[in-house]
């Protein structure tokens, strides 16, 4: 069964949190760890992690936190899969064979994650941000107002 691991949804919306933000400043972790209902622990782990891969930034002391280290143009949604979880591989481990099912099988498969891999490679965060703030405002518009 495919998946989505809890710390790649928690790191998707770590990284959209920082993007959302207009501004150059830091944001600190345990604000970010309360704003997204994460374990403040877990939200250290998964910064390590986008830090060693160059995509956020740490600044520490009492004014510091955690920002984006490039343009929210410059980061795939592969980019941040990857630094995550490792990369993307649908191919089942050890399954060569000859018989002509299995070759299938594994076209199958490559075709498959030729496709992910360019369309995740393709979505970038600015386009994440765009599509949330959209959302938010159809939202906004459906709920009755208060007049």
């Amino acid at each position: 069964m495919f998946r989505i691991s809890r710390r790649l949804d928690y790191g998707l919306n770590l990284m959209l949190a920082l993007a959302s933000e207009n501004s150059e400043l830091p944001q600190s972790t345990a604000s970010l760890a309360e704003k997204l209902n994460m374990p403040l622990p877990f939200m250290h782990q998964i910064a390590h992690s986008l830090m060693q891969s160059g995509l956020i930034k740490a600044t520490p002391g009492p004014r510091g936190g955690l920002r984006l280290n490039r343009p929210t143009t410059e980061i795939s949604v592969l980019q941040i899969i990857e630094a995550l979880e490792g990369p993307i591989n649908l191919n089942p481990e050890g399954t060569e064979s000859n018989l002509k099912s299995a070759l299938a099988s594994t076209l199958i498969w490559d075709d498959l994650q030729q496709k992910l891999l360019l369309q995740l490679g393709g979505l970038y965060l600015e386009d994440m941000v765009t599509q949330a703030d959209q959302l938010q405002l159809y939202s906004q518009a459906l709920l009755p107002s208060n007049n």
